[in-house]
């Protein structure tokens, strides 16, 4: 009886102090949608082509929740956690999900988060909050690169470890700049034992022998910012470093990745370069192939309105068949009228071009080109 008694008690106490430490935790709930009406015009349609078979018109969206809580200990160091959930019905339902210490010395991550070096990034300016010519939330031209397998867009911020779980460190600011760096051990990050492949159990490690992944990633980056009278101006560098678990006999296991960014901005005009660099970027291809895309953009805002002009460039070694350079372009008209904090109309107008040396064994021709259009709305909270 008396041993009950006292297990009562302590779980009493306990339950005031998880109710004094609840009532110092702030929840918060945020997040985003974003939709657009997409269309295309004389795409290249002859058989197995791009154009051959698809829908001119198309009706898209992007939708994501974040739960957030965060707490200040009485010794000034702050504690939290962040929980991006996919809104639409997806395989990956769960988009990212860490926890974090932070005070003066900077921010200690831990989680499934992006490597450091797109933590920090800049893309190639767009005056849209959904288009672009760099990573875009939509576009609409189906001309794939690699076989219709990738390359649709070209991408500043190309991933090595995606969200797989790492520890991230993230700097304070000072005298402009500021760095972080990353290490994901893994780049699946699940809780699998390796000797098990049907074990979902809560502890072990992951195999080291999957196709298109890449381990021990660590990546780096690190940003000036300064105001100069009323020009803006952003400089950053960045880059990472892997090991293929799955390479091609006679391929080199290395990966390695670099990306930069100039940002400046006066007047009402954004003005900007953004570009990456990938070694060895294809798991399994003996050719150790080399990617790059780059491009320049411009922005013009007053009042309520932003008009952006953008051009991408992406060039993919031996995307196609081990042997050739595939190119892709890409050139956008945006533009944005805000209705109000977070929340936007959204138009764009461009031009999508695919080059390829040969045609592919999917009977792609080595040259496809698409007029698009795009009108939507994005909606942050």
């Amino acid at each position: 009886m008396k041993r009950a008694l006292l297990t009562s008690t302590a779980l009493m106490a306990a339950g005031v102090a998880a109710s004094d430490a609840a009532a110092n935790v702030q929840l918060g709930l945020g997040g985003y949608y974003g939709a657009a009406a997409g269309f295309v015009f004389d795409p290249d349609d002859e058989t197995g082509e791009p154009g051959d078979n698809s829908s001119s018109d198309v009706f898209r969206q992007d939708v994501e929740i974040y739960f957030h809580g965060e707490a200040m200990l009485d010794n000034g160091l702050v504690v939290g956690a962040t929980i991006q959930l996919e809104a639409q019905q997806s395989d990956d339902q769960i988009d990212e999900v860490w926890a974090y210490f932070k005070g003066g010395w900077g921010e200690l991550r831990f989680g499934d988060d992006d490597d450091a070096y797109e933590q920090l990034a800049y893309l190639i300016p767009t005056a849209s909050n959904i288009f672009g010519v760099d990573s875009p939330y939509f576009e609409f031209a189906n001309n794939f690169g690699g076989n219709g397998a990738w390359a649709q867009t070209n991408n500043t911020i190309r991933e090595l470890s995606g969200d797989a779980t790492k520890i991230i460190y993230f700097s304070p600011t000072f005298g402009g700049f500021n760095f972080a760096v990353s290490w994901a051990p893994d780049r699946r990050g699940e809780d699998q034992y390796s000797g098990i492949p049907n074990s979902n159990g809560p502890g072990g490690t992951t195999f080291n022998n999957n196709s298109g992944q890449a381990d021990d990633v660590i990546a780096a980056a690190i940003n000036f910012e300064h105001d100069f009278n009323g020009v803006t101006l952003v400089l950053g560098l960045g880059g990472g470093h892997g090991y293929w678990e799955r390479n091609a006999a006679g391929q080199d296991d290395d990966v390695w990745l670099g990306r930069g960014h100039v940002i400046v901005s006066f007047g009402g005009f954004t003005i900007g370069v953004a570009g990456e660099y990938i070694t060895n970027f294809q798991s399994s291809n003996a050719t150790d192939p080399d990617t790059w895309s780059a491009g320049v953009g411009a922005t013009y805002n007053w009042d309520a309105w932003t008009v952006g002009l953008a051009w991408s460039h992406g060039n993919y070694e031996s995307f196609d068949n081990g042997k050739d350079t595939d190119k892709l372009d890409i050139v956008q008209i945006t533009g944005r009228y805000d209705l109000g904090p977070g929340i936007s109309l959204d138009g764009m107008l461009g031009y999508n071009r695919y080059n390829s040396n040969t045609s592919s064994a999917g009977g792609f021709s080595s040259s496809n080109q698409t007029w698009e259009s795009g009108i939507g709305f994005f909606i942050g909270f």
